[in-house]
């Protein structure tokens, strides 16, 4: 298996734990990241960019309301 295969697999993978951590903090099985500390802060800030994109599109749509 090539490399770039090892890495297009693991964004990918990526890409999918973070739109289900995005769909997690949307439906409030998540806390919001404010005031977090330890590991759950750590994969806030690790999910933090796909999270951004995630909502940005689910706000436009008029499916969340900040």
């Amino acid at each position: 298996m090539g490399l770039l295969k090892r890495l297009g697999y693991i964004l990918l993978l990526y890409v999918i734990i973070d739109i289900a951590w995005s769909v997690m903090v949307h439906m409030g099985h998540l806390p919001s990241p404010s005031g977090l500390e330890g590991p759950l802060n750590i994969l806030y800030v690790v999910f933090e960019l796909i999270s951004f994109i995630y909502f940005i599109i689910v706000i436009s749509l008029g499916l969340y309301s900040p």
